[in-house]
């Protein structure tokens, strides 16, 4: 059955648990709760697993999901998870991860279903309208060319993975969740409160103690490869440097 696969896969998840060299990492993650590093925000693709793609263990990374890795502040779901990590698990590093081939970015490009669109449609339409809004918009010569190439088609299709202008788009929807998470208010009162004096919680916060700094990273991914890219596009708290990545910059040769 499909169920096998999983079930096979949980077996051997254990079994790595127990042999390495923190056997009892699940159950100190139980007693002490859990202090991730990292917050990930990705599309909900099955393609691109964080867990997986960074081989990464439990207790590393505080995630959310959703079609296309989009920020909206009236996304209460991805706003309340983006909260709690900085406010409360006081994460050092959130990272928005787009990827090369994202069918929501693709659908975005393409002709829009023709009416009446059923429910399952409306809302995926209505989930990627702010992607269609960068493609519009853009004027990135890559997203330029590949909007003025469709201009005046009936049916425009799903582009191809290596399409230019494709790629380009799904860098620049992540660089669009990077500036909107930093100019939501919850990182911005973050920030002006240390540059304060670092020390003081932010009014109606449970957790006592200094405040971390926190960095905001834009990675994309592809699928065809498993490389993971940096997009040079990282913020932090004014006044602080920002820490180096060890991912090569997107168009580097590394």
């Amino acid at each position: 059955s499909e169920f096998q696969a999983l079930f096979d896969g949980n077996q051997q998840f254990r079994t790595s648990i127990a042999s390495s060299q923190q056997p009892n990492l699940l159950k100190v993650l139980t007693d002490e709760g859990q202090e991730p590093p990292f917050m990930f925000l990705g599309c909900s693709d099955s393609r691109v697993s964080e867990g997986t793609v960074f081989s990464a263990k439990p207790g590393t990374l505080f995630s959310q999901r959703n079609i296309a890795n989009q920020f909206h502040h009236t996304d209460a779901n991805t706003h309340s998870v983006y909260s709690y990590a900085i406010a409360e698990l006081k994460v050092k590093h959130v990272i928005i991860m787009g990827h090369y081939g994202c069918g929501g970015v693709a659908a975005a490009i393409a002709t829009p279903p023709k009416a009446p669109i059923d429910a399952a449609n409306g809302a995926v339409q209505n989930w990627i309208a702010p992607i269609r809004e960068i493609f519009a918009t853009s004027t990135r010569p890559e997203i330029v060319e590949l909007r003025e190439r469709i201009k005046g088609q009936e049916e425009v299709e799903e582009p191809e993975p290596q399409e230019p202008g494709f790629r380009a788009l799904v860098e620049e929807n992540v660089k669009a969740g990077v500036r909107a998470m930093v100019a939501d208010s919850v990182l911005s009162n973050h920030y002006a409160a240390l540059a304060g004096n670092g020390t003081e919680g932010i009014k109606g916060r449970s957790v006592e103690g200094p405040l971390s700094d926190v960095f905001v990273h834009g990675l994309v991914y592809d699928i065809e490869n498993g490389e993971i890219r940096d997009l040079g596009i990282s913020v932090g708290p004014p006044g602080k440097p920002i820490p180096e990545l060890p991912f090569p910059k997107v168009n580097s040769t590394a």
